[in-house]
């Protein structure tokens, strides 16, 4: 099945149900009778990733002392979060903030990472609620927590102490979990997210001093794992504080491109480190550059030679690929989340970023419409109706194609060679025209409509209504549409002889009539493609592209903290302040 044959494909998510979740008051001895009192901030959520696509969403919430393990509403008999655990943290006067899902890697059995306002990682059974385990080690608060994609026992938490410590929850090393450091000439304040890469040997941190570093890992469990003495990592192979000029609080990685955002920029960035490919063996640790070798330069990296210049520095050793805007996400720890396709999926193959903002609107951007409108943008008609042609320019050209290069290859579309004849015969069907506007399943035409009250065709229709009723009141086609009463002015005066001392008026009038029925449905193809290059058109890298979709979370007043995507892409949930929770949905089967 062609991508372009299900529409489906391209529809994203809506409201399913919201609400504000009361929570008990801690301070008060547990009893019977204790009673919901107020509502508290939600920070972080998390699907568990373990399950194949589709099967048994469930999903983690954390705030404060409560840890919630919910199910989304199963269909119309149950419209409601279906929560499967309540566990409230015993340490008087904690706030978490953070969370990731990992398991046992010999029962399967799903345990949950906890962390927040104490310097202690915390590990809980998610099936009996029980704290299993409790990681020291850091000097601070604990902002984010990361689990390897290749090995659920190993664990990576960002701290306020500017360290990223990474944990073995293997047994063998129970006595001493710690297996490495990256601490250095590295971050100079709080680190505040983290991002491991699918290979699992590299990892990304962003913190306040405005620096996006990537981390080379080795292979845990390395030598010292499990030993009194970690290994440490001093230097970043890569480092910059050049994407952004403000507090990073959210980074991802897409393949092997990188997603981020900063407090007060209102935008997520899609960017690139110059020569890195994942395909390459990692390079060594003593490659990485220091802040001697590159002369306290704002980036450095170990995947390109140093640049000649400090103003060459940002040209050489990253590329800037395009920007998202979010508005209204002018405060700190607002992160957004990405469902990065699967290729075997029915529907859920296209990549999508979805935020909230502080003002309870989620806002959703399919990365799989930028490729495909820079594939069908010659063929869109231009302002007058006609083929735009060919776009012209190298910069463009270099810019989408290294973009649709990764989405390709990476995100399961198929490769161009083995679906082309197929498609091509399918672009031509799907490219909106006058005659079939609606063809596209996402790029729908403006059309003016007809509102009535006003002087255009409204008017003249129900002018045109009023002198058929006065002047034939025995007319079969009074109440049909405005071009079948002009038909019917057509007939009735060659075949009615009754009419003929109006036959002037009646060609007056439906000339007019016909003039504002033109008008009426008629596609403004300049105000389309304005509406369309405003979301879809990627030549220009700064340019903040706007979003998709926008959903309201109607009924409740929250910042939005964390979204997060079930592993086939159907549900997205997003939390806040005042214990929200949103769930999202598509694709009712």
């Amino acid at each position: 099945m062609s991508w372009r044959e299900d529409r489906r494909v391209w529809e994203l998510p809506h409201l399913r149900e919201a609400h504000q979740m009361p929570v008990l008051d801690c301070a008060l001895p547990k009893s019977p009778d204790l009673k919901p009192t107020s509502a508290a901030d939600f920070w972080s959520v998390k699907f568990y990733p373990y399950t194949r696509p589709g099967v048994d969403p469930v999903f983690a919430v954390i705030g404060g002392k409560r840890i919630l393990i919910c199910r989304p509403p199963s269909g119309k008999d149950n419209s409601k979060i279906d929560i499967v655990r309540e566990i409230l943290d015993e340490d008087n006067d904690i706030d978490n903030f953070a969370c990731a899902w990992t398991k046992d890697a010999e029962t399967d059995t799903p345990l949950l990472c906890v962390g927040g306002g104490s310097d202690q990682l915390k590990i809980f059974n998610a099936v009996t609620g029980k704290l299993l385990r409790t990681l020291s080690g850091h000097g601070g608060e604990i902002n984010d927590i990361a689990v390897s994609p290749i090995n659920p026992d190993i664990i990576a938490s960002a701290s306020e102490d500017c360290t990223v410590r990474i944990w073995s929850l293997d047994p063998r090393h129970a006595n001493q979990p710690c297996a490495a450091i990256l601490e250095g000439d590295s971050h100079e304040e709080t680190i505040l997210c983290l991002a491991f890469h699918a290979t699992g040997r590299y990892l990304l941190s962003g913190g306040i001093d405005h620096r996006i570093n990537l981390w080379t890992l080795p292979e845990f469990p390395d030598a010292n794992t499990g030993k009194n003495i970690p290994t440490r990592i001093y230097y970043p192979h890569f480092s910059t504080s050049e994407i952004h000029g403000d507090i990073v609080d959210c980074v991802s990685w897409w393949g092997d491109l990188i997603f981020s955002k900063a407090l007060k920029e209102h935008s997520i960035v899609l960017w690139s480190i110059t020569n890195f490919n994942s395909k390459l063996p990692p390079p060594p640790r003593a490659s990485a550059p220091t802040t001697h070798s590159t002369s306290h330069r704002p980036s450095r990296s170990a995947f390109v030679p140093s640049p000649p210049s400090a103003a060459d520095n940002a040209i050489t050793l990253f590329t800037r690929h395009l920007e998202l805007s979010i508005p209204e996400s002018h405060i700190m720890f607002t992160r957004f989340g990405l469902f990065p396709g699967h290729k075997k999926s029915e529907l859920g193959r296209n990549p999508v970023i979805a935020f909230c903002n502080t003002n309870s609107k989620v806002f959703f951007f399919d990365l799989a419409r930028l490729e495909n409108y820079w594939d069908i943008a010659d063929d869109l008609p231009g302002p007058d109706g006609r083929r735009v042609g060919s776009r012209g320019g190298g910069s463009s050209s270099s810019t989408c194609s290294h973009v649709n290069s990764v989405s390709l290859s990476e995100h399961g579309h198929g490769s161009k060679k083995e679906d082309s004849d197929r498609d091509r015969d399918l672009k031509s069907k799907s490219i909106p025209t006058d005659q079939t506007p609606r063809a596209h399943p996402f790029l729908l035409p403006f059309q003016r409509r007809n509102r009535g009250g006003g002087t255009g065709a409204g008017a003249l229709a129900r002018l045109a209504r009023e002198t058929s009723l006065s002047e034939s009141t025995g007319s079969e086609y009074t109440n049909q549409d405005e071009a079948s009463q002009a038909q019917s002015s057509s007939h009735n005066s060659t075949h009615n002889s009754t009419a003929n001392s109006h036959s002037n008026s009646n060609s007056n009038l439906n000339a007019n009539l016909s003039a504002a029925a033109n008008g009426k449905g008629k596609i403004d193809w300049a105000r389309s493609r304005e509406g369309w290059s405003a979301k879809y058109e990627i030549s220009d890298p700064l340019r903040e592209l706007e979003p998709h979709h926008t959903e309201m979370v109607k009924g409740i007043k929250f910042v939005g903290r964390q979204v997060a995507w079930s592993n086939d892409g159907m549900w997205c949930v997003v939390v806040g302040s005042g214990g929200s929770i949103g769930v999202l949905g598509r694709w009712d089967r």
